[in-house]
């Protein structure tokens, strides 16, 4: 049993001020430049549900600092809602989660089920090549579970783009 691998991908933080804080990252970290600032992907790039709805993130910011080992990310929400908007109300500023790639779905599922209680997870993203899903795993880990499984979701994601 067990969700599949034992490899981070990335460790995510909520923050207010990702210029500051990427900044903050990249002067600890003696990086030369500063690290990218986004806009997280509309559906039309990648379609997300939040328990079930379709959700546009407009006004969210996200940074990605690449280590030797894994790499870390950086979320500043928007006005709309979004899981990270509903992190920070209810946890503050800080880590949010962390992300593995699993080469199996249903037992990760099941793993995160049995061990932390966490039924489904309540978001899913989708992009050609890969699906994640947070699993509010926060009173169990002290963290959220972000688990990743690669495949082709070109047709979800098409069927998701049809119905908006």
């Amino acid at each position: 049993m067990g969700i599949g691998t034992k490899s981070v991908v990335h460790i995510a933080f909520v923050v207010k001020n990702i210029d500051e804080t990427a900044g903050t990252w990249a002067r600890l970290l003696g990086l030369t430049e500063q690290p990218k600032i986004w806009n997280i992907p509309g559906p039309d790039v990648a379609p997300t549900l939040t328990n079930g709805v379709s959700e546009v993130y407009h006004n969210c910011r996200i940074s990605v600092i690449p280590l030797d080992n894994l790499v870390i990310e950086m979320v500043e929400p928007g006005e709309e809602p979004s899981p990270w908007k509903t992190f920070l109300a209810k946890h503050g500023e800080g880590f949010q989660h962390i992300a593995f790639l699993t080469p199996d779905e249903e037992e990760a599922r099941k793993t995160i089920r049995d061990v932390c209680g966490a039924e489904q997870e309540y978001h899913v993203g989708y992009y050609p090549e890969q699906k994640y899903m947070f699993f509010d795993t926060f009173d169990a880990l002290k963290t959220e579970l972000n688990i990743k499984v690669n495949g082709d979701y070109r047709e979800t994601i098409k069927r998701l783009q049809e119905e908006q």
